[in-house]
């Protein structure tokens, strides 16, 4: 049996170096994108509970985005997750697009399509402990009911039913879970 196709490996440190900050890739956005952004990451709330177990983290933590300001789950998700980064000093948060990484994103298909965003967190040695996207889980299910019963539009409407109710709550839990793993001093 013929073995398969083996990727290239990728330098996760320096490809982190080479993604943009949160507000130059901000800055850079487009148009009503980056008005959107800024609402929500002003909007965003991190609780006392989970920003104090940010703060306390004592290794840092990498985070890279791979993100496209034209999409909605970018625009709704990004910024939220941006605001978590920086509830730590310890949590450095680096984007980079996924049309001049397409090495990096074939790794991380969503049901074979290149769904963004997706957030890679990595310990301080640049050892991947997880990955998030390119939405909540709870809208992940949506979707693939949606698909499995031939219904998209009724998933887009129970997705948007479930961020206007949720306000960002389960991806902060979501996003700050994958940090303190990544953080993790001990098991």
């Amino acid at each position: 049996m013929p073995k398969p196709p083996q990727l290239p490996k990728i330098e996760y440190g320096t490809l982190w170096e080479a993604g943009q900050t949160w507000d130059a890739w901000l800055k850079a956005c487009q148009g009503p994108a980056q008005d959107e952004m800024s609402g929500i990451y002003a909007s965003a709330e991190v609780p006392a509970d989970v920003a104090a177990a940010l703060q306390g983290l004592k290794r840092p933590v990498h985070v890279l985005a791979i993100a496209e300001d034209w999409c909605g789950d970018v625009r709704r998700n990004t910024p939220v997750l941006a605001k978590v980064c920086a509830a730590s000093p310890n949590v450095r948060l680096r984007l980079i697009d996924k049309e001049n990484h397409p090495d990096v994103m074939v790794r991380y298909l969503t049901n074979g399509a290149e769904a963004i965003p997706i957030f890679l967190f990595f310990n301080d040695k640049f050892v991947e402990v997880g990955n998030w996207g390119p939405r909540p889980a709870a809208c992940k299910l949506f979707m693939a009911r949606g698909k499995g019963c031939g219904d998209l539009e009724a998933a887009r409407a129970k997705i948007k039913e479930y961020y206007q109710a949720d306000r960002h709550r389960t991806t902060v839990k979501e996003l700050a879970d994958l940090i303190g793993i990544a953080g993790a001093e001990r098991v």
